[in-house]
């Protein structure tokens, strides 16, 4: 079959080529990936005593809680190499770290009752209490109450003022959840008068207590703060817009904050302005609730819709992504007013999401209306915008061979080409593309750009124009791409 064979799999010796350097690449990076985590555990074993320092009542315990948490799961991945360093201090750890990743599958109870046990006689043990879960720490200082103190260590003193702080906590939690089983609405009233005690405030305390309000009955603790009015709740968005999210449902969540299909357009512009200026901090967490956030956005669009508009123009919004995630509704809003539309696009975010990627998503969304936004920008006097935009679609056809799956169509960029020339004219376009030829060949030779992205770019505009189906209009953007890619190279 002509076909050079390997096991069956029929790869053609270029196939080949490609998976054997990927399967480098892979172990490459998974060599490098093992270094720097070995060098964070060396780093631990290096400077342990300097490290630590001094007791202080301003120490972060939630510095030593993540940091030492992320060294005793690097020792989890490597279990022998701290013990194999010729460091004075790597013994100690490595020991630590052992018996604390031995007590991962015991209970609260069972793991504070070994601990006790354990630390007399292994008091390094006493550095690494961050380590521990709430529930733990609790129960291990109340087993060390009224007998021996704990082994004195650097992090002792964090640790305790923390678990105080828990202890003091402990019952306001307990009596907001004892309200909140009884009816969600007498848990609310039991929050508020909390947070009205503490003036909303310390945020540090903040986060603690609905740490703790979650760890303790979680489907109470989503109940009740779903049962807080909704200037409560924005007002928490601040401080604690981590812990919001993980007690209530993405849809729950915006119904707080008044993102839903009925709510008057001012509380919906500024629930999504709460939104947007409080993430979580972590991109999974916050990714559910953005997505509901653009589904309420689609359903509230449509003709004449203003407010939606604005909403899409508010400095935060990541426009780029609700394309690509809403792309009927997003055409729909933006092709409603085209003058709008050009000031959204042009405005956005020249670093984070620029307008020539904004029109690159549309192009796949829309090729009409990017064609429009194109000729919007020529009509403002926007050119290095246009030459930009039609730069952007270099790599198409590169990107679409190595990864199929990708959002990519030379189709959608053959008609966007398409509809520039019948609106344009030959001149017009054959200038602009040659403008870009000409800047992406100035850039390659400044070493801005990658030496092959000319010839990437022209590769991808043949490849584009080759899926119409109006032969002329082939051989005309044949022409034109010819001419101007002639320009570019440098002769």
């Amino acid at each position: 079959d002509g076909l050079a064979t390997s096991g069956g799999l029929g790869l053609l010796p270029s196939d080949k080529a490609d998976k054997a350097d990927r399967a480098e690449r892979d172990l490459l990076a998974r060599d490098i990936l093992t270094g720097e985590e070995k060098q964070r555990l060396f780093d631990l074993a290096d400077q342990f005593d300097l490290l630590l320092g001094d007791p202080r009542d301003e120490e972060k315990f939630e510095f030593w809680r993540g940091y030492l948490r992320d060294k005793r799961d690097l020792h989890r991945k490597h279990p022998d190499y701290l013990a194999s360093l010729d460091l004075p201090r790597a013994d100690d750890l490595s020991a630590a770290l052992d018996y604390l990743v031995g007590l991962d599958d015991l209970a609260h109870q069972d793991r504070a009752n070994a601990l006790g046990e354990q630390i007399p006689k292994q008091p390094f043990l006493v550095n690494f209490l961050p380590i521990l879960d709430n529930q733990t720490l609790l129960l291990l200082f109340a087993r060390f109450s009224g007998r021996d103190p704990l082994p004195q260590g650097a992090t002792l003193q964090a640790t305790a003022s923390f678990v105080e702080r828990l202890g003091l906590f402990g019952s306001e939690v307990d009596r907001v959840l004892s309200q909140g089983r009884r009816e969600p609405s007498l848990g609310a009233v039991e929050l508020l008068a909390f947070l009205q005690r503490s003036e909303f405030g310390p945020e540090e305390d903040l986060k603690l207590f609905f740490e703790l309000l979650r760890d303790g009955d979680h489907g109470t603790a989503g109940e009740v703060v779903q049962a807080l009015d909704r200037d409560t709740f924005k007002r928490l968005m601040e401080p604690v817009p981590y812990h919001l999210r993980t007690l209530l449902e993405p849809r729950e969540f915006l119904e707080q904050l008044a993102v839903t299909t009925d709510a008057g357009e001012l509380e919906f512009e500024q629930g999504i302005a709460t939104l947007l200026a409080e993430p979580s901090g972590n991109f999974t967490v916050d990714e559910p609730f953005l997505n509901e956030m653009y589904q309420v956005v689609a359903t509230r669009g449509g003709p004449g819709a203003q407010h939606v508009l604005r909403v899409l123009g508010q400095p935060l919004f990541p426009l780029e992504e609700f394309i690509q995630r809403q792309p009927e509704a997003a055409v729909a809003l933006l092709a409603d007013n085209i003058q709008q539309a050009t000031d959204l696009v042009s405005g956005s975010d020249p670093v984070v999401s620029p307008p020539a990627r904004i029109i690159y998503r549309l192009i796949y969304a829309d090729p009409a209306l990017a064609s429009r936004l194109i000729q919007q920008f020529e009509h403002r006097g926007q050119e290095e915008l246009v030459v930009e935009s039609l730069a952007y679609i270099a790599y198409d056809q590169d990107r679409l061979t190595r990864v199929p799956g990708l959002l990519i169509s030379l189709e959608q960029d053959g008609e966007f080409l398409e509809r520039l020339l019948r609106d344009q004219g030959v001149d017009w376009l054959g200038q602009r593309l040659g403008q870009a030829f000409d800047l992406f060949e100035a850039r390659s030779r400044a070493g801005q750009v990658s030496r092959d992205f000319n010839s990437q770019f022209r590769t991808t505009l043949e490849a584009a124009t080759s899926t119409l189906s109006d032969d002329s209009m082939v051989s005309q953007l044949g022409e034109i791409i010819a001419k101007a890619a002639a320009g570019g190279d440098g002769g």
